[in-house]
């Protein structure tokens, strides 16, 4: 009997030692795993090919530790190329590595992504390419994983957005915290240290992301640019051609900043406006209006001699009563329009100028000099300032050349009606000896 019970217990004993012991080594076999599981639904979650330098796993602490991450993205729909990630920490319960979806939180510290919203994936073509976007019912994601991604905190990023050419945005001191919200649909607020996109720089900048299955929206966008600053919001398609919207307002943004380094030291002022951008596939346009304060122009140097023939002040480098155009931005030529410059009393310039992509300019302008001026010389007024307005009396110019060296058709005109004006016995042009008047005609002559 006793023998009988000892057999019994041994017997037991025995299946409890190989059950623990079968299940030890199966909890040791998904542990050992992990790692490589991890990193395999990372990629199907993302779309994109992960290696990785370095893993460490502490499935106790429930923590994946990696280190000299890159990506390079597979998805074609996805509007990145690729990203670098020096260190990153995958958070988890170890409970979970046995349930059919393993929600994670991600943590990146000093990392970088590259964006380009023109682009329809990687730089090579995939081995399989995607079939034709119109024939399919959506967007291609990337392939379903029992990983689930709920939180997702980023610091010390930085990220290259590639426009069209060669232009570049460039984004540092990215920080983010951001959270699956369910369905797809996530939200954060990103802060960023500064920004440089052309000319335009930006200090302390923040933005709060909304991203969708289907869409990318940006609200409450303000980027600080020296004293002024940039408002708005927009939204990014996420399809093959990554239609984007953008609405932007501008308020005391210092002028240097919109404009290419050949205008840079001739122009000066603070712009306030509203721009709307809008891009699909490989082309982009935008149109907006603007006004300039404290306006100081030195493009046109021209405008002094004619204001000082009829004894009027100079105007480059005076700050100016008004300066407004309306502006539309395509295929990297600009056209402005509706321009109005003034400066009180003394002139106004009114008209369109179009700028193309390799920098020449063809303006059609009128300047308008004071009814009063103009009337005390009929052959000026008759022959070149003929048209009257708003107590002003007008000229067409016609502007061509490029920043550095401009060219207009009015000087010609000025002057064969200014020396009919001075040929006649007294009625000279300014109220200056004829040897006076004679230098200040040469002077426009050598412009």
């Amino acid at each position: 009997m006793n023998r009988t019970v000892l057999i019994l217990v041994a017997t037991v004993l025995l299946v409890v030692f190989l059950l623990v012991a079968g299940a030890g080594g199966f909890i040791w076999w998904k542990i050992s795993s992990l790692k490589q599981d991890l990193v395999q639904q990372l990629e199907k979650k993302i779309g994109a090919q992960v290696q990785v330098s370095s893993l460490d796993l502490d499935p106790w602490a429930g923590e994946l530790r990696a280190a000299g991450i890159s990506l390079t993205n597979d998805n074609p729909t996805a509007p990145w190329q690729k990203g670098d990630i020096s260190q990153a920490t995958v958070h988890f319960r170890l409970l979970d590595i046995f349930s059919s979806t393993m929600p994670v939180s991600v943590e990146v510290g000093s990392w970088n992504v590259v964006l380009s919203p023109y682009a329809s994936g990687p730089s090579e073509a995939p081995a399989n390419p995607m079939p034709d976007a119109s024939t399919q019912p959506g967007p291609a994601s990337p392939a379903p994983g029992r990983l689930r991604v709920d939180k997702l905190v980023a610091q010390d990023g930085s990220v290259e957005i590639d426009l069209s050419g060669d232009r570049k945005i460039l984004v540092h001191g990215v920080n983010f915290d951001a959270e699956n919200n369910g369905a797809g649909v996530w939200s954060t607020d990103v802060q960023a240290t500064s920004l440089e996109a052309g000319t335009l720089s930006a200090d302390a900048s923040s933005v709060h992301v909304r991203a969708e299955p289907n869409e990318i929206v940006f609200s409450g966008l303000r980027l600080a640019c020296d004293q002024g600053f940039v408002t708005g919001e927009g939204q990014v398609a996420l399809t093959p051609d990554h239609r984007a919207h953008l609405a932007l307002k501008a308020t005391q943004l210092p002028l240097e900043m919109l404009v290419a380094a050949a205008w840079q030291m001739k122009l000066a002022g603070l712009v306030s406006g509203d721009l709307t951008y809008d891009s699909q596939a490989d082309s982009a346009s935008a149109k907006g209006q603007i006004s300039i304060d404290h306006a100081k122009f030195n493009v046109l140097p021209w405008l002094d001699k004619v204001t000082s023939l009829v004894g009027l002040p100079e105007v480059s480098n005076v700050d100016l009563d008004q300066a407004t155009a309306d502006f539309s931005w395509k295929d990297q030529s600009l056209h402005l329009t509706n321009v109005d410059v003034r400066k009180n009393d003394v002139m106004r310039v009114t008209g369109s100028i179009d700028l193309d992509p390799a920098g020449n300019v063809d303006g059609k302008l009128k300047l308008g000099l004071p009814s009063t001026v103009t009337g005390k010389w009929p052959a000026l007024q008759d022959q070149v300032f003929s048209f009257q307005q708003d107590d002003y009396n007008w000229a067409d110019v016609h502007l061509t050349g490029t920043p550095d060296h401009l060219q207009e058709d009015l000087t010609p005109r000025l002057l064969t009606a200014t020396l009919q004006e001075g040929a006649k016995d007294g009625n000279l042009l300014i109220d200056q000896a004829t040897k006076q008047a004679t230098d200040l005609i040469k002077s426009v002559l050598g412009n």
